[in-house]
């Protein structure tokens, strides 16, 4: 009986060989298949509050507008109380919302940030320096806000329960307020008091958080594609000329493509 003992060389052409048949196979099967949210189509249109009648929101839902357009999606805005509108976003009557703070979405849990700076909210207080000379926010006899602003809010509930604290629907109303002399003191976020005044106006700067773009999980599938192209839009200078246009300053820090958002500075 004749046998032979294979080689070490024709083991190993052996071995090449039938990696050769077999790699694509595993090469495949090594591949992660795509998620659920990659495989979901975009949204043929969205719906948002209309932005609030500040410099920083009007930026804000045009620079959004152009970014949803290029994504071939219709955006529509409707009127939704400021105070109310984060409560029809989690609940998915509306879309998401068109800037907020990260903090919002711990109350919001249905709420996703897309990871892209829109601006700084920047929070500032206005007193009646006629009555309350130097005052602080704790020192201010009264005041008035505009309710929905969850920043301003938590503020206001370290505020003793026995000083007067009125909510306003909107901007103009809680600038009326203030400026008719009703209330001593005035707070608003993401808004600069420009009007003149009958008294003497001290301004001052209480915090600077960034805002992002909020969208319900229900479209979770539009955070990653539209994070892209807000920094293509930034890259092209698109943004700045629009900041410019409405006189918002740019964000003192920008995420990284792929950078998780962070609440504060």
């Amino acid at each position: 009986m004749n046998t032979r003992t294979p080689t070490l060389h024709s083991m190993l052409t052996l071995f090449v060989l039938t990696l050769t048949v077999l790699w694509p196979w595993l090469n495949h099967a090594n591949t992660a298949a795509p998620t659920t949210v990659d495989l979901q189509p975009l949204p043929a249109s969205l719906q948002f509050r209309q932005a609030i009648r500040s410099p920083a929101a009007q930026y804000s839902q045009a620079l959004l507008s152009e970014a949803y357009r290029r994504l071939g999606i219709e955006t529509r805005f409707v009127d939704v109380p400021f105070g109310r509108s984060l409560v029809e976003s989690n609940k998915g009557t509306l879309d998401g919302e068109i800037a907020r703070v990260l903090r919002v979405t711990s109350q919001y849990p249905n709420l996703l940030a897309v990871p892209y700076v829109l601006f700084d909210t920047q929070v500032y207080l206005y007193i009646n320096s006629g009555r309350c000379r130097n005052c602080t926010l704790a020192q201010v006899p009264s005041i008035t806000y505009v309710r929905g602003s969850i920043i301003v809010e938590e503020l206001l509930k370290k505020l003793p329960a026995s000083k007067p604290v009125i909510s306003s629907g909107t901007i103009e109303s809680a600038k009326a307020l203030f400026l008719s002399g009703k209330v001593d003191a005035v707070i608003f976020a993401a808004y600069r008091l420009q009007d003149n005044a009958s008294f003497t106006i001290d301004e001052q700067h209480i915090m600077s958080l960034p805002d992002y773009h909020l969208l319900h999980r229900q479209h979770q599938q539009v955070v990653s594609p539209l994070a892209t192209m807000l920094f293509q839009l930034e890259q092209e200078g698109f943004s700045a000329r629009l900041r410019q246009q409405y006189g918002v300053a740019a964000p003192r820090r920008q995420l990284q493509q792929g950078e998780s958002p962070f609440a504060q500075y």
